[in-house]
């Protein structure tokens, strides 16, 4: 009878560990090495938390709801608003705005970046090339070495210079990210697609309003973020603390501090 009581203490502190942290992030699965140093983490007021080594050097504050995308630098930041301002924090070079009313993300290149907005207009600065633009609505911009994906929200996928079609999703589409020959394709209620190399480590498609999905590298797992700021974690969590969670719903991006 003890050998069986203390066998069950250890099955529910392990299921607690596994589920949850202390600031309500969500981790299904085991943790895993971390092979990252750190999590950020973008609202739409342009406030940035920051968990492990991550570096906070500045939030935006807006009164709207208007910041959309954060994207590191060596050892900065860029943030992105729905109007096509850039705004830089750290080492960060701000190159210009695009002229819009709905940006939606930004892309860095060695020397500058592109930003897209939901009309799939695509605005080059610095040393990025301009290879096309969509049309439709678009949610996400993806780079390879010599060209780019565009996402559109009902899955398709357009290409443009070396980037390959693996196949499109067709449902409400909200993100994208690349493996080496393939991609995931992330939709709104958490479901995931895979395509060409892209690895299933498993997702939950009875969610809400998801926002992100972020890859780790070294477990090839992945970070799914909802707009309360819960980072469901798929062979990725690392023990990193998620950030404060938001009622309203105000969460918009996250990114894996390498």
């Amino acid at each position: 009878m003890k050998n069986s009581t203390i066998l069950l203490a250890i099955v529910l502190i392990s299921l607690v560990i596994l589920t949850f942290s202390g600031n309500r992030n969500v981790f299904l699965g085991e943790t895993v090495d971390r092979g990252y140093k750190g999590l950020y983490f973008l609202d739409e007021f342009g406030k940035i938390y920051v968990s492990g080594s991550a570096k906070h050097l500045g939030n935006l504050r807006f009164r709207e709801r208007i910041a959309r995308d954060l994207e590191l630098t060596k050892n900065g930041y860029l943030a992105l608003d729905k109007y096509g301002s850039v705004y830089s924090f750290g080492d960060a070079i701000r190159r210009g705005d695009a002229n819009t009313k709905d940006a939606i993300d930004l892309e860095l290149t060695s020397n500058g970046y592109y930003i897209l907005d939901r009309s799939g207009k695509v605005y080059v600065f610095g040393d990025a090339e301009d290879f096309g633009s969509g049309y439709g609505i678009y949610v996400d911009m993806e780079l390879t070495s010599d060209g780019y994906y565009l996402l559109k929200n009902n899955g398709e996928i357009d290409v443009f210079g070396d980037a390959v079609s693996y196949g499109n999703a067709d449902g409400d589409s909200i993100d994208m990210e690349l493996t080496d020959n393939g991609y995931y394709i992330l939709e709104k209620n958490g479901k995931l697609n895979f395509f060409g190399d892209a690895i299933d480590q498993g997702y939950d498609d009875s969610l809400e309003n998801v926002q992100d999905i972020e890859l780790i590298n070294k477990s090839k797992g992945y970070y799914i973020l909802d707009s309360k700021g819960l980072a469901y974690s798929y062979l990725a969590s690392a023990g990193f603390p998620g950030p404060e969670f938001s009622e309203d719903g105000s969460y918009i991006d996250m990114e894996v501090l390498e």
